[in-house]
């Protein structure tokens, strides 16, 4: 039972009541008066009486709150979304809002800037309805493990042209999340290091084999 119907001579007897009968806090409760009588008996004399409607609230996770927020938003640039919601790493704690839908690349854009705000903005919005900083990941119709692929498939090669000529390279711009793709993929590598240089937002890594750091750095080929 979510819901309870009471009377009680006053408001606050009222409340207390449907706070016991729903055996939660008051402050968890949604209340709509139904019926006040300020009139006793043969209106003769002077009690009252307060009829309530009393609802639990709904209480949203970030998870749930995030795909609601998702659900809202499709309708509103005429696409229409299911989504999943799944953890990336159980270390990282991230969460994944994996969604499914026809005419995606509207919402990736060129290399995912679009994808980028749209995560950015229900990060915000979890953020200020929960006080927390969530770390979340949106994908669409799985474009990020592409990109990953894409990502890593660049950076060996351009790793391998790092070797063979012990000068260091640069990628294209990337956001932190692709950043982090890169950094990881070497990080256990003894012949290569990675370091992210520029202001912003996106930012170029450099790959440079290890021991030559100095040495000359070009942008990507």
């Amino acid at each position: 039972m979510d819901f309870v119907e009471v009377e009680g001579k006053s408001y606050e007897e009222a409340i207390k009541k449907a706070s016991i009968e729903l055996s939660t806090d008051e402050k968890d409760l949604d209340i709509e008066v139904k019926e006040v009588n300020t009139k006793g008996i043969l209106g003769l004399l002077g009690t009252k009486k307060v009829r309530i409607t009393a609802r639990i609230k709904e209480k949203d996770s970030p998870e749930e709150f995030g795909i609601k927020f998702l659900n809202d938003l499709g309708p509103r640039i005429g696409l229409s979304f299911n989504i999943n919601v799944s953890k990336v790493n159980e270390k990282l704690d991230r969460v994944l809002f994996l969604i499914q839908c026809n005419d995606g690349d509207i919402l990736i854009g060129k290399d995912g800037e679009i994808l980028e705000a749209l995560q950015h903005i229900v990060r915000l919005a979890i953020a200020k309805k929960f006080k927390e900083n969530l770390k979340i990941l949106v994908d669409i119709n799985g474009y990020r493990e592409k990109r990953k692929t894409a990502l890593s498939i660049m950076a060996k090669r351009l790793a391998d042209k790092v070797k063979r000529t012990g000068k260091g390279l640069k990628t294209d711009p990337l956001n932190p999340y692709e950043r982090r793709i890169i950094h990881t993929l070497f990080k256990h590598n003894r012949n290569i290091t990675t370091k992210s240089e520029g202001e912003g937002h996106t930012k170029r890594v450099t790959i440079s084999p290890v021991g030559n750091t100095a040495r000359g750095v070009h942008g990507r080929r």
